[in-house]
């Protein structure tokens, strides 16, 4: 059975350690890993202890260990499935370079049948206008991601959750906007430093 939570105790310089730790005992894990992430299309497979993974979703079948994705508007998505979990930070770029199908591949790889993902505090539709040239471009790409050509904003949320539900995985989306409700980060709210943190287990 997986376990899954969405918290914003992260934050800059040495607090960061101490929220980690304090996260890992909550959820009595042997550890979690945290990932560098690059906005990249990397998936990894945690199998034992280690460092933290440059990349931008992690996968494992093992017990005990935490799989967390940072984010401040990005969102934060958790996946799980009976004996298979992942996580993946997935923002504009994580998007078109399909971070979160290539997740879900990789669990069914390593045996995932009914994955089931949850989108956590991230930027809402009302909220992440971009240029009008970078809308129509991602839009052209992406249909599901539009919104109008007035606001140019982007629904980053439901691009994720068209992508997700043509491979057959069912979307849970919190609905919380990390730059409307209070108590969440918001890099475009002026949080530069300060994470949400995602993060599932088995």
């Amino acid at each position: 059975m997986s376990r899954r939570l969405f918290t914003s105790r992260d934050g800059g310089d040495l607090k960061i350690i101490a929220h980690r730790e304090a996260l890992r005992v909550l959820l009595s894990l042997e550890d979690i890993h945290f990932m560098r992430q690059t906005h990249s299309d990397v998936v990894l497979e945690v199998v034992e202890g280690g460092e933290d993974f440059e990349c931008d979703a992690l996968v494992t079948t093992s017990k005990g260990v935490g799989l967390a994705a940072l984010a401040a508007d990005c969102m934060p998505i958790t996946f799980e499935s009976p004996g298979v979990v992942g996580v993946a930070h997935v923002g504009r770029v994580g998007l078109i370079k399909e971070i979160a199908p290539k997740t879900v591949s990789k669990m069914r790889e390593l045996g995932a049948t009914e994955i089931k993902a949850t989108i956590g505090p991230s930027i809402c539709a009302r909220c992440y206008e971009v240029s009008f040239e970078m809308y129509r471009e991602i839009i052209a790409e992406i249909p599901s991601t539009a919104t109008s050509d007035q606001s140019h904003c982007l629904d980053l949320q439901s691009g994720v959750t068209w992508q997700l539900n043509n491979l057959g995985v069912s979307v849970t989306n919190l609905g919380i906007c990390t730059l409307e409700e209070a108590g969440y980060f918001s890099y475009r709210g002026g949080d530069l430093l300060e994470r949400q943190a995602g993060i599932i287990s088995l």
